[in-house]
């Protein structure tokens, strides 16, 4: 799986494959900054991408000091703050694996001997960057304005939370991006998943709203433990008493996580053998 089964006989051949992985987890990271940064100029930055998130959050965390009251509004503030987190998660990290096939490079992967994860891994450095800073973005536009009775502190505890709930998210943006790669829609089935999640995760009204089916379909997915992981824990709960819903999170993130590296491997495997290395 990591390397041949006769790398494996000594140590030194370890240190050398493990080194390798090092190297090529770093291009990774390399190239994912190196793209992020081309593709987010200061336009885009200033005049679509922190607009956006602000203003999404604005709008669903008015309709529901409308509906409920501030009380309602701070529910669906932490809420769209920790999707604004997991919306990138979903879409670049299905863009991650499909954007080998469209810039050319899926055939380097299929011919390659070494393993193909710690790559892809480091490909998706600058998406968990981009995850904070869009929730910082929108924390620190509205909690001034809507719930300043949230204390900094609070927020900061729940920092490592969010990134396990990102990493969680992460695992269902690699499968989309696995399924979708013989497809030409991955950009259209991310986007479609990223926003059903903000329906059925309790993002901006409790899970406990929805329908008993929809509720179970919500459960399942990433994000839904974690958020209220998160809400617990801003809300001044201690760690202990959230432990149960992030080791949740991270079942339900590793099962997805581990459905893409089946699939995908799979799909490299029989490109392999038909000799398909444009569309698997």
């Amino acid at each position: 799986m990591f390397g041949r089964p006769d790398q494996w006989k000594s140590g030194k051949n370890n240190g050398k494959i493990m080194k390798s992985y090092l190297r090529l987890f770093w291009t990774g990271v390399r190239a994912s900054w190196a793209m992020y940064s081309v593709e987010l100029t200061p336009l885009v930055l200033f005049g679509s991408k922190i607009p956006r998130a602000v203003l999404q959050a604005l709008f669903f965390v008015l309709i529901a000091k409308a509906a409920g009251g501030s009380q309602l509004a701070r529910f669906a503030l932490v809420g769209n703050a920790v999707h604004a987190a997991v919306f990138p998660a979903i879409i670049y990290m299905a863009i991650v694996i499909e954007l080998e096939k469209w810039t050319g490079t899926l055939p380097l992967l299929i011919a390659s001997p070494m393993h193909w994860l710690p790559l892809l891994v480091g490909r998706s450095a600058a998406t968990f960057g981009d995850a904070l800073f869009s929730t910082t973005i929108v924390l620190g536009v509205l909690i001034p304005i809507l719930s300043p009775d949230i204390a900094g502190l609070n927020l900061v505890r729940a920092a490592p939370l969010l990134l396990l709930t990102v990493a969680s998210a992460s695992g269902l943006g690699w499968l989309i991006g696995a399924i979708s790669l013989p497809l030409r829609w991955g950009a259209l089935i991310s986007n479609m998943t990223a926003y059903a999640m903000m329906v059925l995760c309790g993002v901006n009204f409790p899970l406990t709203a929805l329908p008993p089916m929809f509720q179970t379909v919500g459960r399942a997915l990433p994000m839904t433990h974690g958020l209220l992981a998160v809400r617990a824990v801003i809300d001044g709960a201690p760690y202990s008493q959230v432990m149960r819903l992030m080791g949740t999170e991270l079942l339900i993130g590793l099962l997805y996580g581990m459905a893409a590296w089946l699939l995908f491997g799979y799909r490299l495997n029989v490109a392999r053998q038909k000799g398909n290395l444009e569309l698997v």
